[in-house]
């Protein structure tokens, strides 16, 4: 009688217990231009918080469904990966992906994942007389924006093959431009390098640009080699023959592209070759003891060879300084490192960065004997307000290492503000994930280091800290190139549709922004 009441007192409470409901994501993976289901294609859940939460992981099956079960409650990125697709934007360029809130015991069962193919292009590399050049090197670039500057960069490179054919696969919709290179096969040394842009032209400016529509497979892209229109520059050591310790020397263009070959002649110095015309700075190191020695002259080639006359070497330097904090308390010291930005990317010239101590103070080792302006790392709640040699503010926050040097002053500012607000379009709908950038203008215009980006959130709304005092012009888009508006020239045609605001110290400003449209693709080429 008493096991009998205890089981039935066990199916009672059996009975009386919910059963707990476990959550699951589920969804599928489609071509976003023609509906078709994306197998084998990666699901991924990145947990926002990325230091507590848990990622998930899942692929999909023949029909481009996707099951992911257990999911611990939270918010998560979703976005799905395979190769021969990239993630549809569905909002800015460079936006994070979309968010998923998963609740306790909730069934998410339509999710829908929209992969765009990418394309390909295909064509011949052909000499001057029209013969396939056999193992030339193909480039796919595209304009893209550093530093608000606008320049062309690499973004795939194959080699042509027996018959001088080339396909370059795996890219995304936007305009290429394509370049060939290849170096001669004959007796002269170092080879001359012939190089075109498609169709045919050594100048940059003079390249057509290939339109690929997301997914497109174009064919017929053939690039005629120039090599016509190269020089060199000749430069004598000192001493008449190169340093017995070794050398360094490169060539480098105002775009801050290496350019040419470089050889040691006995009789006639150091020489460059291959140097269409254009102005330049030659950058050449020798050891000197423990340190380094380094001459830097400028040379114009126009339409001859040149000769540059002897390198005049100058020893590197020591540069040294404290920091100093106004307009609030900061004492992460430690976090901070002092950096010289030299007026081009070089391989090398000498140790350009160094930590602050706890006390503030800073020495700098070994740097090139050449103008470079003065920066600091991006650290949360300061920004770099001044730097001064001795009594003396530096212009621009620049320094001269060939000049005579005194120690530095870093004045940073503490004071820093708050910009939110919202973003909606023409039509007062909100704008989910547009790209927000607060440029600094008026004492601060040019200051890149002070602009901001944020993007907003799926109410439309953002939310940008860290912007020292100063006046700026906030813009909003629904979808720019990353970098691009850091550019003047770009945001030109944009200004009337920015909002001017004033920080003021440790201040807060609300705005509510009207987003400008989607920005031209051409809009990033020349």
């Amino acid at each position: 009688m008493i096991s009998t009441l205890i089981a039935v007192a066990l199916l009672a409470q059996q009975v009386s217990t919910p059963v707990a409901v476990k959550t699951r994501v589920e969804g599928r993976v489609i071509n976003s231009l023609n509906g078709e289901a994306v197998r084998k294609a990666t699901v991924v859940l990145r947990a926002r918080d990325e230091e507590h939460g848990l990622s998930y992981a899942d692929e999909t099956d023949g029909n481009g469904h996707f099951s992911i079960g257990d999911v611990e409650p939270g918010e998560y990125a979703i976005f799905g990966e395979r190769p021969g697709f990239s993630l549809q934007s569905t909002g800015a360029t460079g936006a994070p992906p979309p968010n998923i809130k998963v609740e306790a015991g909730q069934q998410i069962k339509d999710a829908v994942i929209r992969l765009t193919p990418l394309g390909v292009i295909t064509g011949r590399v052909l000499d001057e007389d029209g013969d396939p050049v056999r193992g030339a090197s193909v480039s796919a670039l595209r304009y893209a924006y550093s530093a608000g500057k606008k320049e062309l960069r690499n973004v795939e490179n194959v080699q042509a093959g027996e018959n001088g054919d080339f396909r370059i696969f795996g890219l995304g919709a936007g305009t290429f431009y394509l370049k060939a290179t290849h170096y001669g096969s004959g007796s002269e040394w170092p080879p001359q390098p012939a190089s075109s842009y498609y169709p045919g032209t050594s100048d940059e400016s003079h390249a057509a640009p290939v339109e690929l529509r997301a997914g497109a497979q174009l064919r017929g892209f053939d690039i005629r080699l120039q090599s016509a229109g190269s020089y060199s520059v000749r430069f004598e050591f000192p001493e008449g023959h190169p340093p017995e310790s070794g050398y360094g020397a490169y060539l480098v263009s105002e775009q801050g592209a290496v350019v040419g070959n470089t050889a040691i002649f006995p009789q006639t110095g150091l020489v460059f070759s291959g140097i269409p015309p254009g102005s330049y700075e030659a950058v050449v190191s020798v050891s000197n003891g423990e340190k380094q020695a380094y001459a830097i002259p400028r040379v114009d080639v126009r339409n001859a060879d040149v000769d540059g006359g002897t390198l005049t070497f100058l020893p590197t330097v020591d540069v040294a300084g404290s920091v100093r904090v106004e307009g609030g308390a900061f004492q992460e010291f430690d976090k901070l490192r002092i950096n010289l930005q030299p007026p081009y990317r070089p391989p090398y010239i000498g140790n350009l960065s160094t930590e602050v101590k706890a006390d503030g103070s800073f020495l700098l080792k070994d740097p090139a004997p050449m103008v470079y302006a003065v920066a600091i790392n991006r650290v949360t709640g300061v920004y770099l307000k001044s730097v001064r040699m001795g009594d003396k503010q530096l212009a621009d926050r620049r320094i001269d290492l060939a000049s005579k040097l005194q120690p530095l002053t870093i004045v940073l500012g503490a004071d820093m503000g708050q910009v939110e607000g919202s973003v909606k379009n023409t039509k007062s709908e909100a704008v989910v994930r547009a790209r927000v950038t607060v440029i600094a203008y008026g004492d601060h215009s040019g200051r890149i280091d002070l602009s901001r980006t944020g993007f907003t959130d799926e109410k439309g709304e953002f939310k940008i800290k860290d912007v020292a005092p100063g006046e700026y012009k906030v813009f909003a888009w629904e979808d720019v190139p990353v970098g691009a508006p850091q550019d003047p020239e770009f945001r030109k045609p944009f200004e009337k549709q920015a909002l001017i605001i004033r920080m003021q110290p440790n201040g807060h400003e609300k705005v509510s922004v009207t987003a400008i449209a989607k920005a031209p693709a051409d809009r990033s080429s020349p």
